[in-house]
């Protein structure tokens, strides 16, 4: 399962990227394999128990940081057959080389 993750604590400044850095050193403690972009993080996660367990876990890294509110968005793509951040990606540019596009 790949889990896209935009993470916004609610704070009076207009830089975020202080709390996105702990939000990624969360994820890259659990080991699992991330991807970070512009607008937000893909994760690959087991299931969703796992992926509750490691958004609990950003969530209160942000608020020890003195955040008092946190705004999360979560985008998920669930397979059966299961599937990667690579595999997606790759499909894609797949695509794109038959169109002539590079």
């Amino acid at each position: 399962m790949i889990a896209e993750i935009s993470v916004v604590p609610v704070t009076s400044g207009e830089s975020l990227s202080k709390y996105v850095a702990r939000a990624i050193k969360v994820i890259e403690e659990s080991g699992k394999r991330y991807e970070l972009s512009s607008m937000g993080t893909a994760v690959e996660v087991d299931d969703y128990t796992e992926l509750g367990a490691l958004l609990e876990k950003i969530n209160d890294a942000l608020i020890s940081m003195g955040v008092k509110r946190v705004y999360m968005v979560v985008k998920i793509d669930f397979r059966v057959r299961g599937g990667s951040i690579e595999q997606k990606k790759t499909s894609v540019m797949e695509k794109l080389e038959k169109f002539g596009i590079s």
